[in-house]
């Protein structure tokens, strides 16, 4: 009588291990994006303290305030930094996020982001951030021109794209 033996063929195997090594890479690839997209929304929240600032140097002035001191706040941009932000900076109303933190991902390392209020209508202020349309409304008076972000759009939120 004849016996087969069971089992898998090194072909079969060597295209197993082939498929994990593509799942894996492709794995690797989201999660470093997951990171430095995390990383980024530090920055938006660092600069979420500037926003009430801007808005209520605006409402008593009737101008946009031309740094932090004006907004009230440290005069040091650096006095607002963390593990990916070096600096947050106020420009004539426009909040201007560096990113170079001590444990920044090597894609954001000197890149920026800005938001620059705009005087909406209603007499609200609405926030543009990064590569995001222009707002209905108008510049705060006095204020900084908006710079587009030198941070990849793929790594920004949706409302900043």
């Amino acid at each position: 009588m004849h016996v087969r033996n069971k089992g898998f063929t090194l072909i079969e195997l060597m295209i197993v291990v082939a498929i994990i090594g593509i799942l894996a890479s492709l794995a690797v690839s989201a999660y470093q994006t997951y990171t430095v997209r995390a990383q980024i929304s530090e920055g938006l929240e660092m600069a979420s303290g500037a926003k009430v600032p801007i808005v209520d140097a605006y409402t008593n002035d009737g101008l946009a305030p031309a740094d932090r001191a004006a907004a009230g706040m440290s005069a040091d941009p650096t006095d607002t930094s963390g593990s990916y932000v070096s600096q947050v900076a106020i420009v004539n109303g426009r909040v201007d996020i560096t990113y170079s933190g001590p444990r920044a991902h090597q894609a954001i390392l000197g890149k920026t982001l800005s938001l620059t209020p705009y005087v909406t209508p209603g007499n609200t202020i609405s926030w543009r951030c990064g590569n995001a349309d222009v707002p209905t409304g108008v510049l705060l008076q006095n204020g900084a021109n908006h710079l587009p972000a030198t941070v990849e759009p793929r790594y920004l939120p949706s409302s900043c794209r």
